[in-house]
């Protein structure tokens, strides 16, 4: 399955390699010279291109611009905060594999009719194939319902779920309930960028 953020984030720094390491010559250091003169005119020109748009055009444009780029950074935020706060816990890959589905179903009009606990469920049960989903469904009630006030508890302060223990020493359901209040806690920050935003 092609993953079109991944897509975009690939064609953004293409983009900006390209514009970096173009094959023009370099800005004359010397603006005295010859070559400078016609280097200044030639960027004149490329800035005048601007002037065929109206200031309501550019505004408008600009917006759009700004309106795709905010869930970019977002995403990129929350991923950083999160490989920050819970690297030792669970290993990178799962931890941006469960962010990407994560930030993907919240973004579904369905996925907002589920339960706390089909959310977590649905999350995770990639992740986890080794657990059947009413497994799942019974190791998530107590993290769905627990913290049904906001409140994530534990979270702060590193509960004995998602301590400082390596991934490689937890039991298999240890895994299963940290990625569930992993889960839990990216869910309910993803939900909170997306109404502040």
């Amino acid at each position: 399955m092609i993953n079109n953020d991944h897509n975009r984030e690939i064609q953004a720094e293409w983009d900006l390699l390209t514009c970096l390491f173009t094959n023009d010559s370099p800005y004359p250091w010397n603006p005295d010279t010859v070559e400078a003169e016609a280097y200044f005119l030639e960027q004149e020109a490329a800035v005048s291109l601007l002037d065929g748009f109206t200031e309501a055009e550019l505004a408008e444009r600009s917006q759009q611009f700004i309106c795709q780029m905010n869930p970019l950074w977002s995403v990129t935020s929350l991923k950083t905060g999160f490989l920050q706060r819970f690297a030792e816990q669970i290993p990178d890959e799962l931890l941006n594999r469960l962010l990407e589905v994560a930030t993907r179903i919240t973004q579904q009009v369905s996925f907002q009719s589920l339960s706390l606990a089909d959310q977590l469920v649905y999350c995770v049960q990639d992740l986890l194939p080794q657990w059947s989903e009413e497994d799942l469904q019974v190791l998530a009630r107590p993290f769905a319902y627990a913290m049904r006030g906001g409140e994530l508890e534990g979270m702060e302060g590193g509960s004995a779920i998602v301590g400082s223990v390596c991934w490689s020493e937890l039991s298999e359901i240890e895994q299963a309930r940290t990625c569930l209040v992993i889960t839990r806690y990216a869910l309910s920050e993803i939900l909170s960028d997306q109404e502040n935003s």
